[in-house]
């Protein structure tokens, strides 16, 4: 139990240290790609037909998921709350949504969402985080307690990349490479989801062909290159990343990229 809560620390620490050097790029490969973008208001249209006006952003990042939920969303002036770890990603998330009344950013940990929330909430997200939380079994029970009566948790959560055929095309072209997309696998997430009373779990898959250039912008964002190649320092990091996108390609191609949608809805 003890060496299960250090490794569960340590992993913290360091998302929270990859993330606080992530931001420049993560903003970047939005600006080109627009993923995160995406799968948020995919997570919206999923939770049909609610139409929340009090919403909680969970590992919000930049601020790309809060935007986009009050983009989406502003015609019922929602207040959206956000949380996220990394104090230089809240910073940038700040200055995104300066101009957006009924949105607040607190820096806290995931895992804790009690400690900084009493009130209730009509959907909480979890927009490409949840699977970076050693802890998310209890970031998802705390988050369910804070629902209201009707409530929705909406989820999206890297699958990881494949071959036509759907085998993991990371270990398919590099079968020594120890790699791991996340700190949590998708069926101990289902089970959690499952596990909570009063809830209804829907899973669709969202899978699409990216190309050399889309995995380098991706692999190469500091938070995403220190799985691959840890322990080695980020500019060290690049042209590995680059050799490593262009032999993945040549072996795999195509490449597709999945992540899966839970909604999970509070009866």
């Amino acid at each position: 139990m003890g060496a299960a809560r250090g490794f569960d620390q340590r992993f913290k620490r360091a998302v929270e240290k990859n993330f606080d050097q992530s931001a420049d790029a993560y903003d970047r490969f939005e600006e080109r790609h627009h993923l995160f973008e995406t799968l948020t208001r995919r997570q919206l249209e999923l939770i049909e037909p609610s139409r929340p006006e009090r919403i909680l952003d969970v590992g919000c990042g930049t601020g790309i998921s809060t935007l986009a939920l009050h983009h989406a969303m502003a015609w019922m002036s929602p207040n959206i709350y956000a949380i996220d770890i990394s104090e230089r990603m809240l910073l940038r998330a700040r200055e995104r949504c300066a101009s957006l009344p009924g949105v607040y950013f607190i820096r806290g940990d995931a895992e804790k969402l009690s400690d900084y929330f009493n009130e209730s909430f009509d959907a909480i997200f979890y927009t490409a985080s949840i699977f970076l939380l050693p802890g998310f079994a209890e970031s998802l029970r705390q988050a369910s307690r804070l629902l209201v009566p009707g409530g929705v948790l909406s989820i999206s959560y890297y699958a990881g990349l494949f071959n036509k055929k759907g085998d993991d095309a990371i270990r398919k072209a590099f079968p020594d490479q120890k790699y791991q997309y996340g700190a949590v696998p998708i069926g101990e997430l289902v089970s959690s989801l499952d596990s909570l009373p009063g809830t209804r779990t829907t899973r669709v898959d969202f899978r699409f062909e990216v190309g050399r250039d889309y995995l380098f912008d991706f692999l190469s964002i500091p938070a995403q290159s220190s799985g691959l190649f840890p322990k080695i320092p980020y500019l060290e990091r690049i042209p590995k990343v680059r050799d490593f996108c262009d032999l993945l390609v040549k072996r795999v191609e195509p490449v597709f990229m999945g992540w899966e949608f839970l909604i999970a809805r509070n009866r």
